[in-house]
């Protein structure tokens, strides 16, 4: 799945590992908000354990989740608007653990040990794997986005709701029992 492999084209390995070395552990208990949608960004984290949702909600005022951050992935809202705010919420899909640190502190890592144009391709990295998950959602089924889910976090049951999980697919919760049952055939 797109969003999943955001990365394939800029390793990352050196800012988990200073978010690792740097930051501090907080924990989120399911449904507690990491970043707010609206507000400033001040922070990035590191997931260690369970598993965050990029959400926003829709025009009925329902969640509509476009991303997850698993364990070992970054969560972060680092394109933002104009003035520097989140455009979706991050929100634990369960009790999550993760590593934090401000924004601002990579930012200046990045300046002084990585090549100057290293923000650019990160952004261009995030930006591209959007793209390529707006496409998966358009032109993939949702068999197939949802075994790629698995084969990605083999305890999804655990980490995420039904709700959740279809959300993430764009489908409703009736359609995903429906695959989920047509799937253990």
């Amino acid at each position: 799945m797109a969003d999943l492999k955001t990365y394939d084209i800029f390793d990352v390995s050196q800012l988990t590992e200073f978010i690792r070395r740097e930051g501090r552990p907080y924990s989120y208990s399911k449904g507690e908000c990491f970043i707010h949608n609206g507000n400033r960004v001040t922070k990035i984290g590191v997931v260690k354990r369970g598993a965050f949702a990029f959400s926003r909600s829709d025009y009925k005022g329902n969640t509509q989740i476009f991303s997850v951050a698993l364990a070992g992935d970054l969560a972060a809202a680092l394109i933002t608007s104009p003035e520097g705010r989140s455009v979706f919420d991050i929100t634990a899909l369960c009790q999550t653990e993760v590593l934090v640190i401000d924004t601002q502190s990579l930012y200046e890592h990045m300046k002084a040990s990585m090549p100057y144009d290293t923000r650019e391709k990160l952004f261009y990295a995030i930006a591209y794997g959007l793209l390529m998950r707006a496409a998966s959602q358009r032109c993939e089924s949702p068999e197939t986005r949802y075994n790629e889910l698995l084969d990605r976090c083999p305890d999804l049951d655990i980490s995420m709701s039904k709700t959740a999980i279809a959300s993430y697919l764009g489908i409703t919760r009736e359609h995903f029992a429906r695959l989920r049952a047509k799937m253990r055939k």
